[in-house]
């Protein structure tokens, strides 16, 4: 397993560590008593390199506690590493997404989450679990329900739901788990993207809602409505991102097993 610590900075008290995982760079949040027992945490996965600092300090704001661990992780290839499959280009002049969240995925399942589990104390179980995701990083995450089973709450956030052919499969296949926390949000100007393709995602996200629902029942029974939420909020794709986190996470705590 390849591991490099290769820096360590604070910001507003939030102490992260800047570290390689699996040829991934990795920014590694622990909160602040960690040294200090022998507690051991839930771990929140991200897809994507995030500010974390700013992102721990909202939750915190928000009234939330912050013990937990944040690993993001930077894929390779943005655009590569969250798609599920090929498709076309995104915009004019751009390359097509060559789809391999397939490889990010058992990197994230085989690599990292085992060596973060074996190297920090951590709760490994899919209930301490937590795989979150913005755009393209929100796609892959809601894809990772599909493909692995060690994740049990996920979020998507601002997820590009749009993307070809995603809801009909999220429809043509099944949750490997029934007993997941799903977290949706989405900013109400978003759908007015001049893209025609990303224009869709309000339809694509409250389609994706509506298909969880259906999976995620048990026995034609209504789910709880803390198993699966959809938030609003306002602006458009790139509006308030630390904060659209920090949403996510207080919400994730306030439901936390």
């Amino acid at each position: 397993m390849e591991y490099n610590q290769t820096g360590i900075h604070q910001h507003k008290k939030v102490q992260v560590n800047e570290i390689q995982i699996a040829g991934l760079s990795c920014n590694l949040y622990l909160p602040s008593n960690y040294n200090n027992t022998q507690a051991h945490y839930p771990v929140i996965y991200v897809n994507g390199n995030i500010p974390t600092e700013e992102v721990v300090h909202e939750v915190r704001q928000a009234g939330a506690d912050t013990e937990f661990l944040l690993l993001s992780v930077q894929p390779r290839d943005w655009n590569d590493d969250f798609t599920p499959w090929s498709a076309p280009a995104f915009r004019k002049g751009e390359e097509a997404p060559a789809g391999r969240a397939d490889e990010y995925l058992l990197r994230l399942t085989r690599e990292i989450k085992p060596f973060i589990d074996a190297n920090y104390r951590t709760k490994p179980e899919p209930e301490h679990s937590v795989l979150l995701g913005y755009s393209l990083g929100g796609l892959v995450a809601l894809y990772s329900i599909y493909k692995t089973d060690r994740f049990g709450v996920i979020g998507s956030l601002s997820g590009s739901l749009w993307y070809d052919n995603f809801c009909e499969y999220m429809e043509q296949n099944q949750p490997l788990r029934k007993d997941l926390k799903v977290y949706l949000s989405l900013g109400k100007k978003e759908s007015l993207s001049k893209n025609p393709r990303m224009g869709q995602v309000a339809d694509c996200t409250q389609r994706a809602r509506d298909i969880l629902l259906r999976q995620l029942s048990v026995g034609g029974d209504d789910i709880q409505s803390t198993s699966i939420y959809f938030e609003w909020n306002d602006g458009g794709h790139f509006h308030e991102i630390p904060e659209r986190f920090a949403k996510a996470i207080a919400w994730w705590v306030k439901n936390k097993a």
